[in-house]
């Protein structure tokens, strides 16, 4: 992760975006053990004001222990004080863990699929991996979000769900793309992804490449055809993204 210089920061808030930290106590000797750092800009989509969450981390040894929410919780309030209600940011599509916080416990929809977004990256966690994004949107005033952080459960209904892929465990037991179906029009589909990437890219480099090409390909096709995020799904050691064919309004009013 890059370090943004003190003055930088400095003018980011002054500008009307926000700089949170989060600590492991009060008074002297306290240590941070998380941030989360939003620009404030225009939303050229919707035409409106947007925080754009630039950043957020949280120390190895506090991951886990809810600081992440905490902060995104935080980020919320301050952000609708200013009487904004719209947070974007992106994440790996194949990130299960990000995709599970960020659209099951905080209620964002993943709206596109942006290949190659930042170019190359060499901190530890993107090495070696194009830095291909979701594009996410957290409404903070929508019935979906509300309902998400008041702790109510995700109805992901997929009965009728069809899988966009396939996939076959190898005998390292890693899972393998195998094959993915385009066409589909069912109103829920499943892409299955792997379970974590970051064993899966310490292990096996050339695999998690594989992943990435094939769902570049799968995904930038449904998100083209007008499904959006909503959703992933744990089934034992796998891990499936969930999509609906539906208007982003429609989304955000389903609790």
């Amino acid at each position: 992760m890059a370090v943004v210089p003190d003055h930088v920061l400095h003018t980011i808030v002054e500008g009307g975006g926000l700089l949170l930290g989060a600590y492991d106590g009060i008074g002297p000797g306290r240590e941070m053990v998380g941030f989360a750092l939003s620009l404030l800009g225009w939303w050229r989509v919707g035409g409106k004001l947007r925080h754009q969450s630039l950043m957020a981390a949280v120390r190895d040894d506090w991951q886990g222990k809810g600081v992440g929410y905490a902060l995104k919780r935080a980020q919320r309030e301050h952000v609708l004080r200013q009487g904004i209600d719209l947070i974007t940011w992106t994440f790996d599509p194949l990130e299960s863990r990000n995709a599970h916080f960020n659209l099951n416990k905080l209620g964002a929809v993943v709206t596109r699929y942006m290949p190659e977004y930042y170019g190359e990256f060499r901190d530890a966690r993107n090495r070696g991996l194009a830095t291909d994004r979701f594009l996410c949107e957290w409404h903070l005033r929508s019935p979906r979000v509300e309902a998400r952080l008041a702790g109510r459960r995700l109805d992901l209904a997929l009965g009728k769900a069809e899988a966009i892929n396939s996939t076959c465990r190898l005998p390292s037991g890693l899972r393998a793309p195998a094959s993915f179906r385009p066409g589909l029009s069912a109103p829920v589909l499943l892409y299955e992804i792997p379970a974590d990437l970051q064993t899966l890219k310490r292990r096996d480099l050339e695999l998690a490449r594989a992943w990435r090409a094939e769902s570049r390909r799968a995904l930038t096709l449904y998100f083209e055809d007008g499904y959006l995020g909503t959703g992933l799904l744990h089934q034992g050691d796998r891990s499936f993204l969930v999509l609906e064919r539906a208007e982003l309004q429609e989304a955000l009013s389903r609790p």
